[in-house]
């Protein structure tokens, strides 16, 4: 594989935070985009501004900025992560993701 090129697979996904018929909060599937990314590591000066702003950053990755819909969240390889910031660069826009606790499960209408 050559530097820079794609070497993740996700799907963008843009869901929202919907009340169930007994008061709870539920996700509710919207809309998905699959993507290729470059993944890159995440720098020391990353890894402590997350540690200061109490965000872990778990992954960082890079898409073609046109690519990019606004989604705040990422289904990569079937574990969810919220897109927690994002930085354009030219051409490409930088995603920084932490894990989340949201299960596939967890999602309405979402496969």
């Amino acid at each position: 594989m050559y530097p820079n090129s794609p070497n993740i697979s996700l799907k963008l996904l843009t869901m929202d935070l919907v009340q169930n018929s007994i008061g709870s909060s539920i996700y509710q599937f919207i809309n998905s985009k699959e993507v290729a990314g470059i993944n890159f590591s995440i720098t020391s000066n990353e890894y402590y501004e997350s540690k200061r702003s109490d965000i872990r950053i778990d992954i960082a990755l890079k898409i073609q900025s046109f690519l990019y819909d606004g989604s705040k969240y990422a289904d990569i390889a079937g574990d969810i992560y919220k897109i927690e910031r994002t930085y354009q660069i030219g051409q490409f826009i930088e995603l920084y993701l932490s894990k989340s606790k949201i299960r596939k499960s967890d999602i309405i209408g979402y496969a």
